[in-house]
């Protein structure tokens, strides 16, 4: 079998800081440069980068859009590869990942999903040890082309199989038949495409090595508790929930379709979201659906919900303390 051609895509949005550092990444691949292609999608000018892609004969596409689907999207459309990477502009990718996922998908006729480990680094690049990421990383290989077995997989591990968008590769025959949904997605790309694999036909592919440099860092538009200043940090994270409450929504709707809405719940995000967006109607769902769950996370989040209907100004006064004052002290999940 011939080997496949992989398009990298890198997303980047008002965000300079780290993405000439993410292209470097993917200039230094061990894999034969034509035996891949870079595309970037962003809303400014970089000189650097602008010029590596170009000399790289890549693709730079302008687009001033804030939804991250609609961005890959874009560039999925354009892409001439027969397996697809994504790189977010603050990750990078460790040099001989492209070859590793050339060699997997090149073995593997039926793969159409593949995710790798991440190493958790700073702003400055410097390997560091964030407790909550190295939980998700799974330390075994995964393997599973059926449906029960994908199934089985998901039961076992959780999203933890479909966190970070650079930690994943897909077939592009596969992902191109979801565009329609993948445009529409805002924050929670990564989970969404994991669970198109699980519902699609073909296998899955779990690689326990850190082959993505996943960073954390104050211009992170996901992680709170990179910020040090509490009411920097507060704002940060009820934005980001307003978002994920929005996809986690689109989740749930499209796992009721198809048959895995058991396994597919709201979550803490969607219970902050919901507060501060005075969504009272549909804030009942996810307090409901969250004293299904088990844990005392779920729990917690389903009182806080409950809270709100009794008093909304104390559910958004807790919220807000936690943030500010008490997540150095409970640990902050972002």
């Amino acid at each position: 079998m011939s080997d496949p051609l992989i398009s990298v895509i890198i997303v980047a949005y008002n965000r300079r800081e780290f993405i000439r550092e993410a292209v470097k990444s993917i200039v230094n691949q061990t894999l034969p440069k034509d035996e891949y292609e870079l595309i970037v999608v962003k809303n400014f000018e970089d000189a650097y980068v602008d010029d590596v892609v170009k000399n790289m004969k890549g693709k730079s596409l302008f687009a001033d859009l804030i939804s991250y689907g609609a961005k890959v999207t874009l560039a999925i459309e354009k892409a001439e590869g027969d397996v697809i990477c994504f790189l977010d502009d603050d990750d990078m990718y460790s040099s001989w990942r492209l070859e590793v996922i050339r060699d997997k998908f090149k073995h593997n006729p039926s793969l159409i999903y593949y995710h790798n480990n991440v190493l958790v680094v700073d702003e400055l690049g410097k390997s560091i040890l964030d407790n909550s990421i190295e939980k998700t990383n799974i330390n075994e290989e995964v393997f599973a082309s059926t449906a029960e077995e994908k199934l089985a997989s998901f039961i076992r591990y959780g999203w933890n199989l479909g966190l970070r968008s650079s930690s994943i590769a897909v077939k592009r025959g596969f992902i191109s038949k979801w565009l329609n949904i993948v445009r529409l997605n805002l924050v929670n790309f990564d989970v969404l495409i994991f669970m198109l694999a699980l519902l699609d036909k073909g296998s899955i592919l779990h690689d326990p090595r850190r082959l993505t440099y996943y960073r954390i860092s104050s211009a992170n538009t996901s992680i709170a508790r990179s910020e040090r200043e509490p009411f920097t940090r507060f704002h940060k994270a009820i934005r980001y929930s307003f978002k994920h409450a929005l996809d986690r929504h689109g989740l749930v709707t499209i796992a009721s379709h198809l048959g895995l809405r058991r396994y597919v719940k709201y979550d803490e995000s969607c219970v902050i979201g919901g507060i501060y967006g005075n969504w009272s109607r549909w804030l009942s769902k996810v307090v409901i659906d969250l004293m299904t769950c088990r844990s005392m996370t779920c729990l917690g989040s389903a009182v806080l919900g409950a809270i709100y209907y009794l008093n909304p100004w104390l559910a958004k006064r807790m919220v807000y303390l936690y943030y500010t004052r008490l997540s150095e002290i409970w640990g902050l999940r972002s």
